[in-house]
């Protein structure tokens, strides 16, 4: 596993074990948004990278959910420092 995702309190949340180096934390870094594709959906959308590593929570529902391989994503500074809150972005005015 190189990414986890997870949901807490309806916020979706994106580690990789590569920590702040990997290239997709460096460009969320750098320019803010993107988009997720979802089959033919695609979702504009917000990335947030300051200050998540600690959010409470956030470590217990990556071990619930990947259970013994979460260590990867929970107990390594460098994937705690690469944490991603993803976002809706704002619908374009019409």
């Amino acid at each position: 596993m190189e990414v986890g995702m997870v949901v807490v309190a309806g916020e979706l949340y994106v580690r990789a074990y590569r920590g702040v180096g990997s290239r997709w934390y460096r460009a969320a870094r750098k320019h803010g948004h993107g988009t997720i594709r979802v089959g033919t959906v695609r979702h504009d959308v917000l990335l947030t990278t300051d200050g998540l590593e600690r959010r409470a929570g956030l470590d217990a529902a990556f071990r619930t959910k990947y259970g013994s391989v979460a260590e990867a994503l929970v107990a390594s500074p460098e994937a705690r420092a690469a944490t991603i809150r993803i976002d809706p972005a704002a619908a374009p005015a019409p």
